[in-house]
C-alpha cells in the first residue's frame, strides 16, 4: 500500500516475442494480390510521405483488423498476443513504441505501456536496427532503476480521487527519470530516419508475410 490509502500500481506483466504462438496463422486477415499490386503501384520510397506511406496501410489492414477477427478467439491482451505469430508480435511492437513515442516521447511509452519494453527490445535487436537497438537499450536499463518512481507516479496518475492537475504532474515528472530517451529523440522524428524505421519494417512484413496474412 501507498500514502493516502493508494493502492500500489500493479507489476506490468511482460510481454516477449519469444512467448506463445510463433509460426501457426491463428488471426489474420486474408491475401489479397490486387490490393498488394496496388501498394506497389501507389507507393515508392522515392516519394515518402510520413503518414502516407506502406507503413501504415499495413497498419490500418493488416493489424487494425486482428482484434476484430480475434473476437471470441481470446479473451485478453495477453492471450491475444501470445496468438499472433512472431512477425505479427514484432509488428505490435513496433506500432506500440511508435504510437506513444510519436504522440508523446520515449517516456510516455515507458509510462503508458511498460509491459511492452523487453518486446520492443527483441524485435529492435531481430530488425537489425542497430543505433535504436542500442539506445533504447540504454533507456530500458534507465527505466528498470526507477520502476519504484514509475509505480508510485502511476499509482497517482490512475487514482481518480486526485485532480487532473496532480495526475497530470506524476505524468510529467517522469520525463525526469528517463533523460536518456532524449538520445532516441533527437533523431526518432526526423523524415530521413522515419523513411529508413519504415522501410526496415515493411521490408520484414514482405518477407514473411506467411505470418501476417491467410493465403
Amino acid at each position: 500500500m501507498t500514502d493516502n490509502n493508494q493502492t500500489s500500481f500493479p507489476k506490468p506483466d511482460f510481454y516477449s516475442i519469444n512467448d506463445g504462438n510463433q509460426n501457426e496463422i491463428v488471426i489474420a486477415p486474408d491475401y489479397n494480390i490486387e490490393w498488394f499490386d496496388g501498394l506497389d503501384k501507389k507507393y515508392l520510397w522515392d516519394n515518402f510521405g510520413a503518414y502516407d506511406n506502406r507503413f501504415w496501410e499495413y497498419m490500418y489492414n493488416i493489424f487494425d483488423t486482428l482484434p476484430a477477427l480475434a473476437k471470441g478467439k481470446t479473451t485478453s491482451e495477453r492471450e491475444f498476443f501470445n496468438n499472433l505469430t512472431r512477425g505479427q508480435k514484432i509488428f505490435y511492437s513496433v506500432l506500440v513504441f511508435n504510437g506513444d513515442t510519436d504522440n508523446g516521447g520515449v517516456h510516455q511509452f515507458f509510462f503508458n505501456r511498460p509491459e511492452f519494453c523487453f518486446a520492443v527490445l527483441e524485435t529492435f535487436k531481430e530488425l537489425n536496427l542497430e543505433t535504436l537497438a542500442k539506445d533504447y537499450e540504454t533507456c530500458l536499463n534507465e527505466f528498470m532503476g526507477s520502476t519504484d518512481s514509475y509505480s508510485k507516479k502511476k499509482t497517482i496518475f490512475n487514482d481518480p480521487n486526485n485532480s487532473w492537475e496532480k495526475r497530470f504532474k506524476s505524468f510529467s515528472d517522469g520525463y525526469g527519470d528517463l533523460k536518456t530517451g532524449r538520445n532516441i529523440e533527437e533523431y526518432f522524428y526526423k523524415d530521413e530516419f522515419k523513411k529508413q524505421f519504415y522501410k526496415t519494417v515493411v521490408d520484414y512484413i514482405d518477407n514473411h508475410l506467411e505470418q501476417f496474412v491467410k493465403k
